[in-house]
C-alpha cells in the first residue's frame, strides 16, 4: 500500500475513535453563554486549533502572521501575537492555519508579491518552539505542485495538500479544488489532481466561479471537505455559502472518482440575520461537542470589511455528516459548551 494512503487509512480510524465521545449534559448546564461575534472588530478566514489545555486562532490579517490564545473558544483578544513578519514586498497574506504534525508545528499561509493577486502562492512556515505556537515561525518555502499555478486557501488532510487554485493563468475568474500528495509537512511530491470544479449554476456568480476554502471534518470513518461557493446571484460577500464533498472507506484521495459530491444545494448559507457564512474551521469543544468557527457579514451588503467571526456548535445526521446550523445573529445567546 502506497505509504500517504497508509497515514490516510490509520488517520481515518483515530479519527473515528475521537469524533463520538461521551456528552456530559450535567456539565454543560453549568457553562456560561456568549453573543456572536466571539473576537472584537473585523476578522476572515477562522482557523481554530485546539493544543494541550488551550485554543489558538488564525484568521486574515492581510499583513502579517497573528496567533491569539484563548482558554475557550469564545473569547478571543482583538489582536494577537505576531508570530511571522514577512519580508518587503509580500503583500496580501491570507487564510493562515496552523496545524501540529509529526511533533512540530507548521502555519501554510498565502502570500502575494507587490499587490499583485496573480502572484499568489502557498507558503509554509516552521515553528521555532515544538511546545509552544505563540514564537516565532521561520519561512521555509513556497509549496506547490510542479505546474506552480496561482493557489490559496491551502490544508492538510493526513500527508495530502489540499487547496484552492486557478487551471492556469488564463482562467483567472475559476477557481478549482485540487490535492496533491506530500513527501512530508513541508513539501509536495507529485503532480495535483483536480477534485472539484464549481460547474454547477448556483456556484456561478457575476462572471465567477469560485471554489475556496477548503477544510477537513471527519467523523465515524467518514472523510468531508468543507468548502466556500459564490452563490448565485451576487457576487458580494454575503453571497457565499458552504457546501462539501466527500471520500468514504479509506479510498484513495488521489483518484477522484472515490470523492462523492453534494452539488445541488449548499450545506450553510446566509439566514435573515448572518450573510455571507463562510471559510469555516471545526475545532472540538472540552467535552466533545463539535463547532464550527465561520466568518460572516451582520448585514448583506456588509462587504469584505464587514466579515466578523463568529461560532456555534452543530451535529450529525443520520449518516454520520454535518449538520450545520444556521447563521444566528449578534442578539442570540449561545451556551457555551468548550
Amino acid at each position: 500500500m502506497h505509504l500517504n494512503l497508509w497515514l490516510f487509512v490509520s488517520f481515518l480510524l483515530a479519527a473515528t475513535s475521537l469524533a463520538s465521545p461521551t456528552v456530559n449534559s450535567t456539565a454543560y448546564s453549568r457553562r456560561a453563554t456568549y453573543n456572536n461575534p466571539i473576537k472584537p472588530g473585523g476578522g476572515a478566514d477562522p482557523w481554530v486549533l485546539k493544543y494541550g489545555d488551550s485554543y489558538y486562532l488564525l484568521y486574515t490579517t492581510g499583513g502579517n502572521v497573528q496567533v491569539t490564545r484563548s482558554s475557550n473558544l469564545a473569547q478571543w483578544a482583538q489582536t494577537g501575537t505576531v508570530v511571522y513578519q514577512p519580508p518587503s514586498g509580500y503583500t496580501d497574506v491570507w487564510a493562515p492555519e496552523l496545524h501540529y504534525i509529526n511533533g512540530r508545528f507548521y502555519i501554510y499561509v498565502a502570500m502575494a508579491q507587490n499587490g499583485d493577486n496573480a502572484s499568489h502562492r502557498m507558503y509554509v512556515l516552521q515553528g521555532t518552539s515544538t511546545t509552544d505556537p505563540l514564537q516565532p515561525f521561520n519561512l521555509v518555502g513556497q509549496i506547490t505542485s510542479s505546474d506552480n499555478n496561482w493557489a490559496i486557501d491551502g490544508t492538510v488532510l493526513v500527508l495530502y495538500f489540499i487547496w484552492s487554485g486557478w487551471a492556469d493563468s488564463s482562467h483567472q475568474t475559476t477557481q478549482n479544488l485540487y490535492i496533491a500528495p506530500m513527501s512530508s509537512p513541508m513539501q509536495i511530491t507529485g503532480a495535483r489532481v483536480l477534485l472539484h470544479e464549481p460547474t454547477p449554476a448556483w456556484q456561478h456568480s457575476g462572471g465567477q466561479a469560485i471554489n475556496e476554502g477548503p477544510e477537513i471534518l471527519v467523523n465515524n470513518g467518514r472523510t468531508f471537505l468543507i468548502f466556500c461557493e459564490l452563490l448565485c446571484p451576487s457576487p458580494r460577500t454575503s453571497a457565499y455559502c458552504l457546501a462539501f464533498m466527500g471520500i468514504d472507506g479509506g479510498a484513495d484521495p488521489l483518484i477522484r472518482s472515490n470523492w462523492w459530491v453534494l452539488d445541488d444545494h449548499p450545506v450553510m448559507s446566509s439566514s435573515s440575520v448572518a450573510f455571507g457564512p463562510g471559510h469555516a474551521s471545526f475545532p472540538y469543544g472540552r467535552n466533545g461537542v463539535p463547532y464550527i468557527a465561520y466568518h460572516a457579514d451582520a448585514m448583506p451588503d456588509g462587504g469584505w470589511e464587514g466579515r466578523t467571526i463568529r461560532t456555534q456548535a452543530f451535529g450529525w445526521n443520520a449518516d454520520s455528516s454535518p449538520a450545520f446550523p444556521s447563521p444566528m445573529g449578534f442578539d442570540t445567546a449561545f451556551l457555551l459548551l468548550a
